[in-house]
């Protein structure tokens, strides 16, 4: 698959980071009719990791979100990327991100060539500090989902997240009833895909344009 050897190499390069992340956030933390830059990690922020998987379904290179049930957390009923904290047994970030894919999804590590990383993202809200990772699957996954943790798995075409209209702003009401103005997401599949996640799929994207078009062959 040349799209992914290309994909590959390019994370090994200067990644978009920050700037492309900031372009998600919400006007309330822009500065001066600026984006404000995301925040530093706090010093005692906890570690997680998430997994973007890329795979080919109907001929075309999709990826799988999933929505996560109604819970007291934070991220109660967001969309998000497979993946969770860090364990004590995990040997690398990008272990977490293959051991919650595999916990959350049912997807084995064996399916998944990592081909590298993203701009790691903290979250204040939930003070973790997120190591994003891309992996590629020969195949079109098969999904034993973690019901406590995933309600639904959504599969989205690359294509959808660079329509002319796909990136809009709304109001948020979050878990604990604050309204955020202004609010950046991806528009997809009549979807809301906001916060931590579109700022990693934007970041994502960016490097993606470069090497289009994604061509399944």
């Amino acid at each position: 698959m040349d799209w992914i050897k290309q994909l590959k190499v390019r994370l090994q390069e200067p990644l978009p980071g920050l700037d492309a992340q900031a372009e998600m956030l919400s006007v309330t933390m822009h500065k001066n009719g600026r984006a404000a830059a995301p925040q530093k990690a706090a010093d005692n922020a906890r570690e997680a990791a998430v997994m973007l998987l890329l795979f080919v379904k109907n001929d075309e290179w999709h990826t799988a979100l999933m929505q996560r049930p109604e819970t007291p957390y934070p991220h109660s009923r967001q969309i998000s990327f497979p993946g969770g904290g860090v364990e004590s047994h995990d040997v690398s970030f990008e272990a977490t991100a293959l051991r919650e894919t595999q916990e959350e999804f049912g997807i084995h590590p064996s399916e998944v060539e990592v081909l590298g990383a993203l701009t790691p993202l903290y979250i204040p809200v939930s003070n973790y500090l997120v190591y994003p990772y891309v992996g590629y699957m020969t195949e079109t996954p098969s999904y034993t989902l973690q019901p406590s943790e995933v309600e639904e798995v959504i599969e989205i075409p690359l294509r959808e997240f660079l329509a002319a209209d796909a990136i809009k702003t709304t109001t948020i009401t979050t878990y604990n009833d604050v309204k955020l103005k202004g609010v950046p997401y991806f528009d997809v599949q009549n979807r809301v895909v906001w916060g931590a996640t579109s700022m990693m799929l934007n970041e994502f994207m960016a490097i993606a344009k470069e090497i289009r078009p994604f061509h399944s062959k």
